[in-house]
C-alpha cells in the first residue's frame, strides 16, 4: 500500500497539472501593442506585435504568470501576450 501512495505522490508532483486556457475573442487594434476584445472589452498587451486588426476573430492562449501567452489571428500572425487589462 505504501508503495501505491509514494508512486501516485510521484506521479501527482512531477507533472505540470495547470493548462493554458483558449479563447474566442474578436479584437481590434487601438494602439501598438494595444488590443481591444471587443465583446468582453478586456484589453490584450501584446509584445512586438505588428498585426493591424480592424475587427476580426482571434484566439487568445493565456494562462497566468505563464510566458508563453499569445494572440493568435486569422492570418496566422502570432503574437507574444504580455498581459490582459480590464
Amino acid at each position: 500500500m505504501k508503495k501505491i501512495l509514494l508512486i501516485l505522490l510521484f506521479l501527482l508532483f512531477n507533472f505540470n497539472l495547470s493548462y493554458a486556457e483558449y479563447y474566442e475573442v474578436y479584437v481590434k487594434r487601438v494602439e501598438h501593442n494595444l488590443y481591444k476584445d471587443l465583446n468582453s472589452g478586456i484589453y490584450i498587451v501584446t509584445k512586438w506585435c505588428y498585426e493591424y486588426s480592424y475587427g476580426e476573430d482571434a484566439i487568445l492562449k493565456y494562462e497566468n504568470y505563464s510566458y508563453d501567452n499569445k494572440l493568435i489571428f486569422d492570418s496566422g500572425e502570432e503574437c507574444a501576450v504580455d498581459k490582459l487589462l480590464n
